[in-house]
């Protein structure tokens, strides 16, 4: 997987990181990448600021931020020794991880869910959707309790007039590379639809059967021509990749091949890519985060700006 060259792990305090910072790791040895632990603590209360001067304030807060760089840097020596750095923030967290990525060039962000282990999807993981949401880097939210899964599952499409996206050529790229990191199987699903199917088959149109059947056949061909394109473009053959070309909605086909493969990673989109001003999170991703059990790498389109200001 050798893309990234910069790594951001997100270590939040009160939860056990080392394994996750053992894959961060493992990922910039090979890339011969940079790593650094980085963590947000909450300001100094307002309230209590208000009872001592400015100076005893700003001391207080030095005090927090210094101790929780003492706990990054243990975890480090235990974890990765000295070729990670640390780093702690004040504000709020997706706000001041986002400014670090604008600021330092990080490529790459690893973090846990910030919900209980074992939950079904990321629904009550706050900061991690908001930086699915925000995040200008991929962002690899990693599940610890699941790492002896080593399959990797893209998701892919839509495609825009049947031609497969820059996005769409980065996530099949990513997922094999990190399948064949990961020593598993890599599997790439895509599902399809012919536009206003039940429309055509009981609305006013009434079309004749045959003729509604022969647009599904040529919707599907289509899709799986698209699908041999994007693999071509990315130099992967039917050995390198199981592909699952699906009539289907997209959640349904993401997760129910998810649930049947139990992949340790889905790869996947999580911006509009309709260009849609301020949709920062496609309603297929949101819909598929909230139904996955499974270690999750998002990654945004080209071009896209986070609504963070630096």
């Amino acid at each position: 997987m050798r893309r990234f060259k910069d790594i951001l792990v997100v270590t939040p305090l009160g939860t056990d990181a080392e394994a996750t910072v053992m894959i961060a790791a493992e990922l910039a040895a090979a890339n011969d990448a940079r790593l650094t632990l980085f963590d947000v603590v909450a300001p100094f209360p307002s309230r209590r600021r208000a009872r001592v001067n400015p100076e005893l304030s700003r001391y207080l807060q030095g005090v927090i931020t210094e101790q929780r760089e003492l706990e990054l840097e243990e975890i480090a020596r235990r974890t990765v020794g000295p070729r990670a750095g640390v780093a702690v923030g004040v504000g709020m967290p997706f706000i001041e991880i986002v400014r670090r990525i604008a600021l330092r060039g990080h490529d790459l962000v690893i973090t846990l869910p910030d919900q209980p282990s074992g939950l079904l999807g990321l629904g009550r993981a706050s900061t991690t959707m908001h930086l699915l949401r925000k995040c200008p880097v991929p962002v690899w939210v990693h599940r610890p309790e699941i790492t002896e899964r080593r399959d990797v599952v893209a998701a892919v499409g839509p495609f825009s007039d049947d031609e497969p996206t820059s996005l769409d050529r980065k996530l099949v790229e990513l997922g094999s590379s990190l399948a064949e990191r990961m020593g598993g199987r890599f599997h790439l699903v895509h599902a399809w639809e012919l536009e206003g199917e039940s429309l055509l088959r009981h609305g006013r149109a009434r079309l004749d059967p045959g003729e509604v059947d022969l647009l599904v056949e040529d919707a599907g061909a289509a899709a799986q021509e698209s699908v041999a394109k994007l693999l071509a473009e990315t130099g992967l053959t039917d050995a390198d990749v199981a592909v699952h070309v699906m009539k289907s909605r997209p959640v349904p086909a993401i997760v129910g091949v998810a649930d049947e493969v139990k992949p340790g990673v889905v790869v996947m989109g999580t911006a509009s890519r309709g260009g849609i001003a301020g949709l920062l999170i496609g309603n297929t991703a949101e819909s598929t985060l909230g139904e996955l059990d499974c270690s999750v790498l998002a990654v945004k389109p080209d071009g896209f700006i986070s609504p963070v200001q630096v």
